[in-house]
């Protein structure tokens, strides 16, 4: 009896142990990273501890204002949480937002899912940014989001190193 129960429970085991072992990142990423062959953006990955919560922003400049006119705005769009789909690769919802400075009070926030983020990690030092915006159509004028163009693309990215 003892034999057979282990002959069922073993092979699930081995089933079950890389799924879980897959939630766990492989190290802690949180630093700044960005690709030195392309000026002018960036990302911020914090990564919290116990919970490996991960909180990401990209950096960049507004599409919706074009370079030439010299008013470029910056732009960052934000991942506050995400899923780890594998040691080192975590994929999550990303967020266009606006609102009241902190000193000023009061708590007008305004986001709208626009998209989401993957970071695939091919080292401690290393990985792909994958990124896919495309805001949601019938936005009001007033919505950090409205009329952001779809963008999507891949970079490769490096710890920023000081």
């Amino acid at each position: 009896m003892i034999r057979r129960l282990l002959a069922t429970t073993i092979p699930l085991l081995a089933l079950a142990l890389p799924a879980a072992g897959q939630s766990t990142p492989a190290t802690n990423y949180s630093d700044m990273w960005f690709n030195a062959s392309e000026s002018g953006w960036g990302i911020s990955f914090t990564q919290h501890g116990g919970t490996n919560q991960v909180f990401a922003v990209w950096y960049t400049y507004d599409p919706r204002e074009p370079a030439s006119s010299g008013q470029s705005k910056p732009l960052w769009i934000v991942m506050p949480g995400g899923t780890w789909t594998g040691p080192t690769s975590i994929t999550g919802a990303v967020y266009v937002t606006n609102g009241v400075p902190f000193n000023q009070g009061g708590s007008n926030l305004r986001s709208n899912p626009v998209g989401r983020f993957t970071f695939n990690f091919t080292g401690s030092s290393n990985g792909q940014f994958v990124y896919e915006i495309a805001p949601p159509a019938g936005l009001s004028p007033y919505d950090p989001a409205f009329n952001l163009p779809p963008m999507s693309g891949t970079k490769s990215i490096v710890r920023q190193s000081f």
